[in-house]
């Protein structure tokens, strides 16, 4: 794999496992100004950041007026700031009329559901034109959204079955992913579920944390998920 192709791959890890990101707005009170918040997401079955938000909020307003914005997700870490990940896009943030993502993100973000029924909160998605990643120093680039930007291969019934199937008969499967990538910080009484899988990797909650593990290699169907899935088992 190349150098471009490995900060690309890092790219797109990072930007489906962060789930939150600054979004950076056009301000409506003060003209020529960004403005900038802390928003959640997910990556929606064609790629793209999906996110619910409140008509009240002032990125929304912002957004409603002129849907030109950026959005800039960074790597979690310590030690020098410089050395972390952090992807930015910019594009325009536009509200859906009907999400078909609404059933992921609420696996996703379960006390969203109330929000959007309950509140009025809207769904909106991030189309972007293209992304600057920076992986640390001599690693800054422009990518296309081809190198980006990538859609689940598995329909949202699929996703549903793979995901349903694993909480239920493979917990054991689920906490040994987690101790492959190092992550031990689950209590015993911990919740502990898959939510989400794509093209890349799978998503597991554990507790109030959602932790994202990257395939071995990519899947392109039911068949090579389930491959992918004893695979990882397996080491």
């Amino acid at each position: 794999m190349s150098s471009a192709e490995q900060q690309a791959a890092g790219a797109r890890q990072l930007l489906a496992g962060t789930l939150h990101g600054v979004l950076s707005t056009h301000s409506l009170e003060h003209p020529g100004f960004p403005f900038g918040s802390l928003v959640p997401y997910v990556i929606g079955n064609d790629g793209l950041p999906v996110m619910l938000l409140s008509h009240l909020s002032q990125h929304t307003k912002n957004v409603d007026v002129d849907p030109r914005c950026g959005l800039v997700v960074i790597e979690s870490g310590s030690g020098d700031i410089q050395q972390l990940g952090r992807l930015s896009g910019i594009g325009e943030l536009r509200a859906e009329g009907r999400c078909d993502d609404a059933e992921r993100y609420f696996r996703y973000f379960p006390a969203s559901r109330s929000y959007h029924e309950q509140l009025g909160f809207r769904f909106y998605r991030f189309r972007p034109q293209r992304f600057h990643w920076n992986g640390g120093f001599a690693t800054a680039r422009w990518f296309g959204n081809d190198r980006i930007v990538m859609p689940n291969p598995l329909t949202d019934d699929v996703q549903q079955r793979i995901v349903t199937h694993m909480n239920a008969d493979h917990a054991a499967a689920l906490a040994g992913y987690l101790e492959d990538v190092g992550e031990h910080g689950a209590t015993p009484d911990a919740t502990v579920e898959m939510v989400g899988i794509d093209a890349e990797g799978i998503d597991i909650r554990v507790a109030d944390r959602i932790v994202r593990i990257a395939l071995p290699e990519p899947i392109n169907d039911a068949d090579s998920a389930r491959e992918a899935l004893v695979r990882m088992a397996a080491r």
